[in-house]
């Protein structure tokens, strides 16, 4: 008898025990943890929509914000791996307009716990600010022209054609905020040839380059512009790639090897000159520096003493040497 009362007191004491670590277990579950993190806000919309925070550099879409997280025990150690990084990023959805732009104001409080952090069953208790005032615009396309900007290659009065895949041009589709489409349609976008060797260029000659467009001035610091295509094939005639010019006087210098000094007494004909005219030719900008600084255009001879077989006169070859690119 007094075996089976100290049993059951064994199975009251045992159940009690159970009871109590599952309350306290639960009760740690349920302890409510709170947690300061950045939030890195992303507002979005829906595709045709340009977005932009108020107050924020043209094109910003993208806030950090500093919130206090909320969320019990348990459920911090479910999501700890996922909020284990500094910043959080979330996305926020900003509606439509009803016109063709307008500012919205949008409660970041809600909208984020609206969010996956909701589906985490993680609650934002703070947030700052509360809410972020956005423009949402409607995008539409346009058609811009074409205009080549030619750098310091000279190009001659023949308007330069552009084609894409051997199908000629004249426009291009451009998507844009709706608020920049009217300055657009008096606008062109800008083939660029600044990037072309002008010593690969020919003259009188249709010269065919792919070029990469940019924006014109006007819209190179507007956001949300999209290009239809964002190179050109371009065809071009160059005015003036070379030019020839006569170096007036340029000395011939007598080089001769060391086995010569001191034996042999070398003189130039009389007869010949020592200064030459030298009639060159380059591309311009080659030229002028030699118009500027004529002693990059040198003469000499060489003589060896394998060339002096006898005390008869000789001749040696003239060596002109002249900048790069140009010729003699």
């Amino acid at each position: 008898m007094k075996k089976g009362v100290l049993l059951e007191s064994l199975e009251t004491i045992l159940v009690v025990t159970v009871i109590t670590m599952l309350i306290w277990l639960y009760a740690e579950g349920e302890t409510i943890r709170t947690d300061d993190r950045t939030i890195q806000v992303r507002f979005v919309a829906q595709t045709g929509l340009a977005i932009t925070v108020s107050g924020q550099e043209p094109g910003t879409t993208t806030l950090r914000i500093p919130a206090t997280l909320q969320t019990s025990q348990g459920d911090w150690e479910r999501i700890a791996e996922w909020v284990r990084d500094e910043i959080i990023e979330i996305e926020v959805n900003a509606p439509a307009p009803e016109t063709a732009e307008s500012e919205q104001t949008l409660n970041l409080l809600d909208a984020l716990n609206n969010s996956p952090l909701a589906d985490k069953r993680a609650f934002v208790k703070e947030v700052s600010p509360r809410s972020v005032t956005v423009r949402v615009q409607k995008l539409v396309t346009v058609e811009m022209g074409l205009r080549v900007d030619p750098g310091e290659i000279k190009l001659t009065a023949d308007e330069p054609t552009f084609s894409h895949e051997n199908v000629p041009l004249d426009k291009i589709q451009v998507e844009l905020p709706v608020t920049d489409a009217k300055m657009a349609e008096d606008l062109k976008l800008i083939a660029r040839l600044d990037n072309i060797d002008p010593n690969t260029l020919k003259e009188d000659t249709h010269n065919v380059r792919t070029v990469e467009l940019s924006l014109p001035p006007e819209l190179q610091n507007r956001p949300h512009i999209t290009l239809a295509r964002n190179s050109v094939e371009v065809s071009f005639l160059v005015d003036k790639l070379t030019e020839e010019y006569e170096l007036p006087r340029v000395q011939v210098r007598l080089t001769i090897s060391d086995d010569i000094t001191g034996q042999y007494r070398i003189q130039i004909d009389p007869d010949t000159q020592k200064f030459i005219k030298v009639m060159l030719k380059g591309p311009e900008q080659a030229i002028n520096r030699i118009k500027e600084q004529p002693d990059l255009v040198s003469a000499s001879i060489t003589l060896k003493l394998s060339d002096l077989q006898n005390d008869a006169p000789h001749d040696a070859p003239l060596d002109i040497d002249v900048p790069e690119g140009v010729t003699v």
